[in-house]
Parts: structure tokens; C-alpha cells; sequence
């Protein structure tokens, strides 16, 4: 090949290149938000700063494939506006055990094309280890319930640490009432005084937007240091090695 045809080629895959990264980053801002197994639901969310059509995007749920323009449109429009939600009903959900991804193309084994995904009841449902490598989920985690299941990340943040049930169990409330947390105001280290003697699996604090600010997985200590997080109010959220959850509002001096 000459060197002016080459000159001409290069800034082709460039642009190539570049529009491919682009489209990935636009797509992993387009996340699941809410899933309701009970009811049959789930409503989507645009992270990004630009319109994004979904219209053309998949769910997949244990090996159960659909196209998002097959199910009723309950509120919201698929052609996602920035910061816009839509949702989405008619899924025929599992509500014991099951998993939902979110796919931008019907390649459900890519990574690439998975854009959201997250699993309630049990762990190694369905396409887990596709959303392992596609950085979305850690393998071995899930939400326990029934949901609804509630996001509280900002939109790039993924697992099951920013994912809230909706409705607490009967077993999250015994679990939560087992926990005592002080002083509350905090200034500078947190003490979990944990009844049952249950090993903590994670504690996340949150700020009220639903950022999370601080993460430590398989607590050993019963103190948590909080120094140099600003004062202000938080949302403490502990889970067990059981999958239940406790959410506590703690004050930061």
C-alpha cells in the first residue's frame, strides 16, 4: 500500500475506534433502576447526557429472551431521554430465584452487549459470568427477596452493595433490630454492636443522593472510621452473610 493511501486509511479506524468507544460509553449509562419480580416490572434509566434509543435493546432472564418494544410501556417513552426512566411491564419474572440483564444486541453470551444485570434469591443464576467480565456484577452476590429491588448508585457504579430492597423482609427487620449503632451523631469511629454475632458481609454508607461514599467488605472490626467524610446526613446500609439487609441513618459530625 502507498503511503498517502495509508495517510487516508489510519484516520478512518481512528474514527472507528473513537465512535465505538463512544457508543460503549453511552450504553453503560443506560441502567436498570428498579425490578419488581412480584409484579412482573422493570424500569430502565439514562445515566448519560444524551438521548438514547432502547427500543432495539434486550432483557434476558434464565435463558427467557425479549426484545424491550414487546412489553407494555407503563410510563415513559424508549426513546430515553437524558436523566428520563421508563417502565416496563409484562416481564414473567421468576419471583423466587431468577436474574435480568439488560442487553444493547441479542449476543447474550458478549459482555460487550450487556449493558446492565443484576440476580435476586440465589447466586449463579443465568448470565452471571457474563456480567462478571463485563465489570457489572461480582460472582457469588445476590439480592435477597423478592423484591422490589431499588438502585441507589449514580449510574456508574455496579453490584449488589447499591441495590436496596424496596420492601424489607421479616427477616431484615429481625436482623436490623439486632443491630445497635453509636454514638449517632459520629465524629470520628462507628461502632456496630451486633447481637446474633452474625458475620457482616458489607457495610456501604451512602449520602442521601445515593452516592456511595465508603465500602469494606467482611467486617472484622465492630468500629468503622469515618474521619474526613463531611458532616452531614448518611444512610448505612449492612449486610449479612445470609443476604439480609439493614439500612441505619447515621448523623456525621
Amino acid at each position: 500500500m502507498k503511503t498517502s493511501n495509508i495517510s487516508k486509511v489510519v484516520p478512518r479506524i481512528t474514527f472507528l475506534i473513537l465512535a465505538i468507544i463512544f457508543s460503549h460509553q453511552l450504553n453503560a449509562q443506560i441502567r436498570l433502576v428498579e425490578v419488581d419480580p412480584v409484579n412482573d416490572t422493570a424500569t430502565i434509566q439514562n445515566f448519560g447526557a444524551s438521548m438514547v434509543p432502547i427500543n432495539d435493546y434486550w432483557f434476558c432472564t434464565l435463558f427467557v429472551y425479549n426484545q424491550l418494544s414487546s412489553f407494555t410501556i407503563d410510563s415513559g417513552s424508549l426513546n430515553l431521554a437524558s436523566g428520563a426512566t421508563v417502565k416496563l411491564s409484562g416481564l414473567n419474572l421468576r419471583d423466587s430465584d431468577a436474574d435480568l440483564g439488560l442487553y444493547t444486541t441479542n449476543s447474550f453470551g458478549s459482555a460487550a452487549a450487556m449493558s446492565d444485570f443484576m440476580q435476586w434469591g440465589d447466586a449463579g443464576n443465568g448470565r452471571e459470568s457474563v456480567a462478571n467480565s463485563a465489570g457489572l456484577w461480582t460472582s457469588g452476590e445476590f439480592l435477597a427477596g423478592s423484591g422490589p429491588f431499588v438502585y441507589s448508585g449514580n449510574g456508574t457504579q455496579n453490584g449488589a452493595s447499591v441495590w436496596n430492597t424496596g420492601t424489607l423482609s421479616i427477616n431484615d427487620e429481625l436482623f436490623s433490630s439486632s443491630l445497635s449503632i453509636y454514638p449517632n451523631p459520629v465524629t470520628n469511629n462507628l461502632t456496630i454492636q451486633n447481637l446474633e454475632g452474625v458475620e457482616l458481609k458489607n457495610v456501604a454508607l451512602y449520602s442521601t443522593t445515593g452516592k456511595l461514599i465508603r465500602s469494606q467488605n467482611n467486617l472484622t472490626q465492630q468500629t468503622i472510621d469515618l474521619k474526613g467524610i463531611q458532616e452531614g446526613l448518611y444512610m448505612l446500609r449492612l449486610t449479612d452473610t445470609n443476604g439480609r439487609i439493614a439500612e441505619k441513618k447515621i448523623i456525621k459530625n
